[in-house]
């Protein structure tokens, strides 16, 4: 009877937790831009408009603008605060342009102007 007992706690004994689960808890992200934005053709140039709705740290974004492949221009833009921001950017005649907004030599936003030269289907 006693070898009964010992058999049946040793039994349900097995079947508990023999330890506590580990709660990671919830993981935080670091802070991220929020960025959007839109080009809009002048006489002669470009005006680019970008809002801001989050920003993580103060920093530059770095707007590198392009005609085709080769870079033309290359300006910055200090952000501390969410806002609107633009700049305006020069344009030799109706070809393809497009705008790369960097923040820590990260590309974050590529707008682009025109239409782009593609090869033609084979």
């Amino acid at each position: 009877m006693r070898l009964g007992w010992l058999l049946l706690l040793l039994l349900l004994s097995a079947c508990r937790y023999t330890f506590v689960p580990l709660d990671p808890g919830r993981a935080s992200f670091p802070p991220r831009l929020g960025l959007s934005g839109a080009l809009e053709p002048t006489p002669g140039g470009a005006l680019a408009r970008l809002t801001v709705r989050r920003v993580g740290e103060p920093g530059y974004l770095e707007l590198r603008w392009y005609k085709g492949d080769q870079l033309y221009e290359e300006r910055s833009i200090w952000v501390e605060a969410p806002g609107v921001y633009e700049a305006r950017f020069s344009r030799l005649d109706e070809g393809y342009y497009r705008l790369m907004v960097l923040v820590g030599r990260s590309p974050v936003l590529q707008l682009e102007l025109g239409t782009p030269l593609l090869p033609a289907p084979p």
